[in-house]
């Protein structure tokens, strides 16, 4: 029997992971309105390091989860990896509505590190009334034309953004999908489980030559070249949206993606 903790670690540890993957998209902004995209970048840096740090811990508890089921011979539990993907989709939606919140509140970090020349600096000089009181003051919510903004296409490369829906997709099912295929196929869980890295290299390939460079691209014309900024945040809004429906649409290729890793796992490798 699964147990029940194991499961909710690994709940919270992927909402934490989709909560700050959406909310880093605020980078975006930041460096914009500062025009300091070095600073901005490091600032960026510690949303990493949390999504990593997170990803650590999360990995192996849900690697556990699979391998107890498959040692106390139950059957494949596909409604827990349902629950992974729906904690998923609550972490984007949840990052994406605290954007607004969230590019007010790093805009004076961006600036101190600036000046200080230093993220340490910052924390060790953070005073947590004055931190507590600058949230408060930056807490907003996304007004309605932020959400005009999702209808209004003119003049947007759909197909970049038709890109974010497939990247995040194969991001969000690549080690879900491994490890179910270790359900399907116990004798090579290990095999199933090594093939994650194709394909989750297969999304940051396509992230990292398509979808990435575009919106750093158009950043920086927005920055330093007078782009216009109203463009900028129609696109980053529908980027946000693309990214959470590729999240949510990963609930119907988890099997697909399943069985093609079995299969490779048997007949290719």
């Amino acid at each position: 029997m699964i147990k029940t903790s194991i499961v909710f670690w690994v709940c919270l540890l992927t909402l934490v992971i989709y909560f700050l993957g959406s909310l880093s998209l605020s980078v975006k902004i930041v460096g914009i309105r500062t025009q300091k995209m070095a600073a901005t970048y490091s600032v960026y840096n510690l949303f990493f390091v949390l999504i990593r740090i997170a990803n650590t811990l999360q990995a192996p508890m849900l690697s556990k989860t699979v391998e107890t089921s498959i040692i106390e011979g139950e059957d494949p539990q596909i409604e827990i990896f349902y629950l992974v993907i729906l904690m998923s989709t609550i972490g984007s939606i949840g990052g994406a509505l605290l954007i607004p919140t969230i590019h007010r509140f790093m805009t004076s970090a961006v600036e101190k590190a600036h000046i200080q020349n230093s993220i340490l600096r910052i924390f060790y000089k953070a005073k947590p009334l004055v931190v507590y009181s600058h949230f408060r003051k930056s807490l907003k919510w996304p007004s309605y034309k932020n959400f005009q903004r999702l209808i209004n296409l003119e003049n947007l490369p759909i197909k970049i953004i038709s890109m974010n829906v497939i990247v995040s997709c194969l991001q969000t099912v690549s080690v879900l999908s491994c490890l179910y295929a270790g359900y399907l196929n116990p004798s090579l869980r290990s095999t199933c489980l090594s093939l994650n890295g194709f394909i989750l290299g297969i999304s940051t390939l396509l992230s990292l030559l398509i979808t990435e460079p575009h919106i750093g691209i158009l950043a920086d014309k927005v920055a330093f070249q007078g782009a216009d900024e109203g463009y900028f945040r129609r696109y980053l809004s529908l980027v946000i949206l693309a990214r959470i429906l590729g999240t949510t649409l990963s609930i119907f290729f988890l099997e697909p993606i399943s069985h093609i890793v079995v299969f490779l796992a048997q007949r290719i490798f």
